[in-house]
């Protein structure tokens, strides 16, 4: 069966007048609305059994009607996230428990219920049965979605950041359980655990207690490993839990997730507790929620949609790219009376949601169709306070026509990229542990931001997949500040250069083992080898300048001292000392560069050394991106383009990162070159069905469009690829 493009809303009854619903529903019908979210945080579980087993489900009832009678499907949560206050009376400890021994409290905010708690489980087992046995077989049931946003609530309590959870007596027998399982033996917890400031020797897994700081306050850095990556591991079996149930009793419809990630407060999940590439293998669709307009993040880091989308769908790699957005902005956002902060329009929606489009989203969903009036936040909405259409609504409309009008969209998947970046979730949660997280989302950041600005699109790749054998399907390979490095991993990076790749590293790569331990040789897991250099000393703080083809570029915070081990290891730039900067080893087939400070830093603070460096190396080694982009400004990053493949068909999705709707005027030249192409038979505007003509040029078939900030452009072409 062919997949399908899902357009969705969210609309929830019980905040709307009885009256309004039909009205409402037939002018989402209009706008080309196909799928309605209900049920998972508002109208829920909380809602449908306020007394416990006396459930309401007439309102729910009758809005399933309703949605089959008007052709709808609907997205049901299992409402998890938001369990009723008679669960908490009747389990006085369910309420997951801070590092300051604190309990998070009702009405502040969702998923304040421990997923370890047995009472917890059996109450949720019971109303999940219930609820799919319910609606199972009714005709407006489309797919069911497990809680919503899972993880620990990122509201703190305490102030300056995300609180520690969960330390009640339930996580920690399963914590205790978790690494019984992992190390066997007390002798050898002990021996990963020993840390000489603060060493407490146990006798027995049931005298383990879990780090109440972070190993910033000199705690060990194992331990802290270990905590955070059973939350992990024990998020991702909540959610497995809850599909296997489902599954048990319904086998047609499809389960989702949905996870809210890169959020200011916790960006890798490392204190909310996600592995999102674990969870993508537990769900049939894993689900994202991106919101660019809270805080105007497009303005500070053009990149962040692109970044965020690129890390979605590199979590189902080998699931053909699918994911949904289960959550995208759908008018102004945040900032309570103050805001908002992003004023969201009709040509936002558009570029957002054609952004995910072309990034291999199959589903994009607003968050909410409609604002509810006792949430004065500023949560965005297609129509107004009164669900009357506003300018938004015709910009949904023209989006709803155009995704029905395309029929390659939902189809065509993301053309392989050949270009990837290596993350960790062990390097993030020894960062985050050390109070060196932002450190490492900046190299990430600017890594792919130099990437994304000279057009390579690129994977995420971990280093378990690295492991597996993926990187083989890469060109070219960067290691932003990847201090945590297996050596399988090593061994498998080393490999992958022997075969031909290409390998950036820079500086501390593979500076402590998979415990958080030192390594000796660095870089680590044989690396050093590969790379031909060993920099085991470095000078932090230095922002250091590099000097490179005649030219002088300001490196990021480490100057490391390089040892070249082999003659043939060329030096491509030095530091002002005249020390080796940048280095260069063929191994085997392929090539080893290493980079003796932070290039990926280093491009957020206006240095183009990363920019300079990868056009060369990418050059010396023939490797292109999939679509080449020429237009006047493009330093600002005003424009971007994204390539989709379906059978015979090539679709170019372009989208204008533009601060209002006319900020091109009457539009803004683009050329497209797309270097594998020999030869293009037609080539037409998807939309309008306007032939555009296409030129063969030694850098391949090459065409030119106009851009305005109103609206996407999606091109087709067919033809011969080279």
């Amino acid at each position: 069966m062919k997949e399908q493009f899902h357009y969705a809303a969210g609309y929830y009854p019980l905040m709307q007048e009885h009256g309004d619903w039909r009205r409402d529903l037939t002018l989402m019908k209009e706008t080309g609305i196909q799928w309605i979210r209900t049920a998972e945080l508002f109208n829920t579980w909380d809602q449908i059994e306020p007394e416990e087993g006396k459930y309401r489900f007439d309102f729910l009832d009758e809005f399933f009607d309703l949605c089959a009678e008007l052709g709808f499907q609907i997205l049901l949560g299992t409402g998890t996230v938001s369990p009723p206050l008679w669960i908490h009376e009747k389990y006085p400890d369910v309420n997951i428990l801070n590092n300051h021994g604190e309990r998070y409290p009702n009405n502040v905010s969702y998923s304040w219920a421990c997923m370890d708690h047995p009472g917890f489980l059996s109450e949720s087992e019971r109303y999940i049965r219930t609820l799919v046995g319910r609606y199972k077989d009714h005709a407006a049931l489309g797919a069911y979605q497990i809680h919503n946003e899972i993880g620990f609530p990122f509201m703190p309590l305490q102030a300056g950041g995300v609180d520690l959870y969960c330390y009640c007596d339930h996580s920690k027998l399963a914590f205790q359980a978790y690494l019984q399982k992992k190390y066997q033996t007390i002798e050898k917890l002990n021996y990963a655990y020993r840390w000489g400031a603060t060493n407490t020797v146990v006798q027995s897994f049931e005298q383990v207690e879990p780090p109440m700081t972070k190993p910033s306050s000199w705690s060990s850095v194992t331990r802290w490993l270990d905590w955070r990556l059973f939350w992990m591991d024990n998020t991702v079996q909540f959610v497995d839990w809850q599909a296997k149930i489902i599954k048990e009793l319904d086998i047609v419809h499809p389960t989702s997730t949905n996870i809210f990630f890169l959020k200011s407060q916790d960006p890798m999940g490392v204190l909310t507790g996600l592995d999102q590439h674990q969870m993508a293998k537990v769900v049939d669709y894993i689900g994202y929620d991106l919101y660019p307009g809270s805080g105007n993040k497009l303005n500070k880091m053009p990149e962040f949609a692109s970044m965020f989308l690129d890390l979605a769908r590199s979590t189902v790699l080998d699931q053909g790219g699918r994911f949904w957005m289960m959550e995208t902005e759908s008018g102004p956002i945040n900032g309570w009376v103050l805001g908002p902060s992003r004023n969201v329009k009709g040509f936002d929606l558009k570029r957002n949601i054609f952004e995910a489009i072309g990034h291999g989203a199959t589903m994009s969903l607003y968050q909410g169709w409609r604002e509810w009036d006792f949430q004065p936040i500023h949560w965005g909405a297609i129509v107004d306070l009164d669900g009357l259409p506003t300018e938004r609504t015709e910009a949904a409309a023209w989006i709803g026509k155009t995704v029905q009008a395309v029929e390659e969209i939902g189809q065509a998947k993301v053309a392989p990229r050949k270009v990837a970046i290596v993350i960790s979730r062990e390097n993030a949660i020894v960062l985050n542990g050390m109070g060196q997280e932002t450190f490492l989302m900046e190299a990430l950041r600017g890594t792919y931001r130099g990437l994304w600005d000279q057009s390579f699109g690129v994977d995420f790749l971990t280093t378990t997949q690295v492991e597996e054998g993926l990187a083989e399907n890469y060109q070219m390979i960067f290691t932003p500040f990847l201090t945590v490095l297996p050596e399988e991993t090593g061994a498998a990076l080393s490999a992958y250069v022997q075969q031909g790749g290409v390998l950036v590293g820079s500086s501390r790569l593979g500076m402590l083992t998979e415990r958080g331990w030192y390594q000796h040789v660095i870089p680590g897991s044989g690396l050093d080898q590969t790379f031909g250099i060993r920099a085991f000393d470095t000078n932090a703080g230095q922002d250091p300048v590099v000097c490179y083809r005649g030219k002088n570029y300001q490196g990021a915070w480490h100057q490391d001292e390089i040892q070249v081990l082999h003659d043939h290891v060329e030096v491509l730039a030095r530091f002002i000392d005249e020390s080796p900067a940048v280095t260069k080893n063929i191994f085997g087939k392929g090539t080893a560069y290493f980079v003796g400070t932070h290039p990926g830093n280093g491009v957020l603070q206006g240095s183009d050394l990363f920019w300079d460096l990868v056009r060369d190396i990418a050059v010396e080694h023939g490797i292109r991106p999939e679509v080449e982009v020429q237009y006047t400004n493009r330093m600002n990053r005003e424009i971007d383009v994204h390539r989709l493949e379906e059978g015979e068909s090539t679709l170019l999705v372009v989208t204008a990162y533009a601060p209002s709707s006319s900020y091109f005027g009457s539009g803004k030249r683009v050329e497209i070159t797309l270097p594998d192409y020999g030869e293009v038979s037609r080539c037409e505007d998807a939309v309008s069905g306007e032939t555009i003509q296409v030129k063969q040029t030694e850098r391949g078939a090459s065409l030119v469009i106009q851009v305005t900030g109103k609206e996407p452009r999606i091109l087709r072409l067919r033809g011969v690829k080279a």
